[in-house]
């Protein structure tokens, strides 16, 4: 099996210059005269404006984890751009650590928008409580048997408990960490927890009613691979809820992006895949689709699949 590296799930963007801007006037870019601020071909995918009170800032990312055309896709068409205004090494928190922003309804139009990064706004409001309150609702209502691939640090594991404890569920939370795995099993004792990977469940007699991929897809090395065995793990009319996020930019200052970058954390992500490829894999199985919400402009940069299983799987 090829072996994959592990990459970043994210992207800086730093401030270059600002370009004054009374509050509303007209921007300054579409009729520059003779100093055109845009002048020496700035790379639209790698730059973004962000209008503050009285000017435009630009900012740019140097980034080499992405390619050009995943940037401009994410920022462009996902719109999944977010200011951090956290003062943390890394966001852990996205409701109350990072801002959306959104292009400004000027920039839709404007006949030197494919030469410029656009000029984007912060949008008020918390873009991520509402796809993540979705998640938690589908999970209150599971009865039966649950398996939790990639428990990780366990944080829907609170919207279990109550089916748990009153015999409704019962709940196996599998992790390759066996240091999270001790600190779960500390934390929740009404819950059962395993050091592994789904390869160790392969060969088990184990069914499971649910099985639930959170935030742990795009950290599966192999995910064609793993959903094999979570599928055939699945009992017929089961349901495989899979969750996770895309890349996303943070507008960042740059003494907060010297700190991440100087910071603890490790790649884990392997791939940034999107509900497009995860339901591309899951087209072969026998799975009919309950529910879909992709990435959009106005949206967080989560999604989720979730399907029941129509037959039963060969061993």
């Amino acid at each position: 099996m090829v072996r994959v590296a592990a990459r970043s799930n994210s992207w800086n963007y730093e401030p270059v210059t600002d370009i004054p801007r009374a509050a509303g006037a007209a921007c300054p870019l579409v009729d520059p005269g003779v100093a055109d601020p845009l002048a020496g071909a700035l790379e639209p995918g790698r730059t973004l404006f962000l209008r503050l009170r009285d000017r435009m800032r630009l900012y740019q990312t140097r980034s080499t984890d992405f390619p050009d055309q995943e940037l401009q896709r994410i920022k462009e068409e996902l719109g999944q751009v977010y200011a951090d205004v956290s003062s943390k090494l890394a966001p852990d928190d996205f409701a109350r650590d990072l801002e959306k922003l959104a292009l400004s309804r000027e920039c839709v139009r404007c006949g030197r928008r494919t030469e410029c990064g656009g000029c984007w706004i912060r949008v008020p409001g918390d873009a991520f409580s509402k796809d993540e309150q979705r998640v938690r609702q589908l999970l209150r209502k599971l009865e039966g048997n649950v398996l939790d691939v990639g428990a990780g640090e366990g944080p829907y594991a609170s919207e279990l408990a109550e089916s748990v404890r009153a015999g409704r569920a019962t709940y196996l939370g599998l992790d390759p960490d066996r240091a999270r795995v001790e600190l779960l099993a500390s934390r929740h004792p009404w819950a059962r927890y395993r050091v592994g990977t789904l390869a160790d469940l392969a060969g088990e007699d184990a069914r499971f009613d649910h099985v639930l991929v959170l935030r742990s897809y795009n950290h599966l090395p192999h995910p064609e691979a793993a959903l094999d065995i979570a599928v055939r793990l699945l009992s017929p009319g089961g349901t495989l809820l899979v969750v996770d996020n895309i890349a996303f930019g943070l507008v960042r200052s740059r003494k907060q992006a010297r700190r991440a970058e100087r910071g603890p954390g490790l790649f884990e992500h392997f791939r940034n895949d999107s509900s497009l490829e995860a339901a591309h894999l899951l087209e072969k199985y026998p799975l009919s689709l309950l529910e879909k919400q992709d990435v959009g402009p106005a949206t967080s940069n989560q999604w989720l699949l979730c399907y029941q299983k129509t037959t039963e799987t060969s061993a």
